[in-house]
């Protein structure tokens, strides 16, 4: 029997290998052929919120569209833009599969709000990107229903993906079908690029978090290390601090969400248009985690309406490993009283 350990650490590695999906696609328009030289006037976004033309505002069910949020988007200076969705897995019952090819179908339209003067293109890419081991499986699928259940008007790409883990780790992608409009980087992934595993550890190394909830242990470890941390390092107490002993450390609630979403989001990337750009994390999410730590003794709330907290820090061998058996637990206390209910 899996332990919940193992479901955590696969749950996150999912997690990190969407990010660097999308880092590593939107990096082929970001740098030149030998990714030496960051090229100008490309834009990169995640998340951002699209309104959708007039036309597809209503589904055929009478269902209103609102807005539709892509995982990535590209806007080079051609203006030849690019959005696209990353699947790490897809459901092993064939009939969900379509959810997902509805989703990309509602980015072959008119979209408003992209970061043009008058939030308008008259032209994109729209692709999926997903990983190698479901890319034939969801490429036949495609074949099979193209032009009756799924109808692009718009150029429709797959990429698969997957990372690599030798001496030099990589992650590697590679066209499986359509054709991109911007041919430099169409036919450097026809026969497929591999992108160093540095380039995430560098060039991205602040991009941690994006527009999907991410598993509890791995949010709170991101603000163990990156929030309270650096604060606790910053007293007499830190250097001589013993395993069991701690340093306190009060936050407010809207500062970690300002500083992660400032620091560890795609806000980096995409600060000078962020008007329609999501605010990550989402201030429940950190709540989330907040309620944890002080459920396992690792923090408390300093008052009644929960907008600061104390934690206790201390030092542990592993950060992330010491909370995923925290959030293990609970996931096996779960387990039992669905077993026993």
């Amino acid at each position: 029997m899996k332990k919940p350990q193992d479901e955590i650490y696969n749950k996150i590695d999912d997690y990190e290998q969407t990010l660097h999906a999308i880092v590593g696609f939107m990096n082929f328009y970001r740098y030149d052929d030998d990714a030496r030289k960051m090229k100008e006037d490309v834009t990169v976004f995640q998340g951002r919120r699209f309104d959708p033309s007039p036309e597809k505002a209503v589904t055929e069910n009478g269902d209103k569209v609102t807005q539709v949020t892509p995982d990535l988007g590209v806007l080079p200076a051609s203006a030849e833009g690019v959005l696209g969705e990353v699947k790490k897995s897809f459901p092993a019952d064939e009939t969900r599969w379509m959810k997902t090819f509805k989703q990309l179908m509602s980015y072959d339209d008119n979209l408003d709000g992209w970061p043009t003067k008058d939030g308008k293109l008259s032209s994109h890419d729209i692709v999926l990107l997903l990983h190698q081991t479901r890319a034939a499986a969801i490429k036949r699928y495609y074949e099979a229903n193209s032009g009756k259940d799924i109808k692009f008007t718009r150029p429709f790409t797959m990429i698969q993906f997957n990372r690599a883990d030798e001496r030099r780790p990589y992650f590697f992608f590679q066209k499986t079908t359509g054709n991109l409009t911007d041919k430099s980087v169409d036919t450097k992934l026809i026969d497929g690029v591999s992108v160093p595993m540095e380039i995430f550890v560098t060039t991205y190394s602040t991009v941690k978090i994006y527009d999907s909830l991410p598993p509890l242990a791995y949010l709170i470890e991101l603000i163990w290390t990156n929030v309270v941390l650096p604060r606790a390092s910053d007293t007499s107490k830190f250097p001589a601090l013993r395993k069991n002993q701690k340093i306190e450390v009060t936050l407010s609630v809207d500062d970690i969400v300002n500083e992660l979403h400032n620091g560890f989001s795609f806000h980096g990337l995409s600060k000078d248009i962020a008007d329609r750009q999501p605010k990550v994390p989402k201030r429940e999410w950190i709540m989330s985690a907040c309620e944890k730590l002080v459920q396992s003794d690792e923090a408390s709330w300093v008052d009644t309406e929960k907008s600061q907290i104390k934690v206790y820090f201390r030092k542990y061998d592993s950060v992330m490993s010491h909370f995923i058996d925290i959030c293990a637990d609970e996931q096996e206390e779960d387990a039992q009283i669905t077993m026993f209910d």
